[in-house]
């Protein structure tokens, strides 16, 4: 059963982020006391996912244990290949929210981390990108269902 493995915020752009166990995903507007809340372009813009099962590989792969925050998407996932969900829906308790593109991994990422290769080694398996398409609650451990 795909679930929510862990939820991760930052309220400060470059800052550390942070677990929480709860957040309130707003339509429109992101993640209430993320440091992009009403601060996005783009409405694919607004959450982020990414699989604990990737990080997992990348860790063993490189034989390190950074920790699911240190990758800065806000929603950790368990259980679902993201990236099969582009342009889908999914349902966490009554929230919705499209999946519209890769997030690929980025220089600021590999550099924040220190591993030379990270892009090349994340390419494809950085998260995704996501729409909030209807206003909830999210919680740790909330099952995850595509919406058909």
């Amino acid at each position: 059963m795909p679930k929510i493995k862990a939820i991760n915020i930052t309220n400060l752009s470059g800052e550390s982020t942070i677990y929480v166990n709860q957040a309130i995903l707003k339509r429109n507007k992101g993640i209430i006391n993320d440091r992009y809340y009403e601060n996005f372009k783009k409405k694919y813009e607004l959450v982020t996912l990414i699989e604990s099962e990737k990080i997992n590989n990348f860790n063993n792969n490189i034989k390190s244990k950074f920790n699911y925050k240190d990758f800065r998407r806000n929603i950790i996932t368990t259980g679902i290949d993201l990236n099969k969900m582009i342009n889908k829906k999914i349902q966490i308790n009554n929230v919705v929210l499209k999946i519209h593109q890769l997030c690929q991994p980025c220089r600021y990422l590999q550099n924040k981390l220190s591993v030379d290769n990270l892009v090349k080694l994340l390419t494809n398996k950085g998260g995704v990108r996501a729409e909030i398409v209807q206003s909830g609650i999210i919680s740790t451990f909330d099952e995850i269902k595509l919406i058909k």
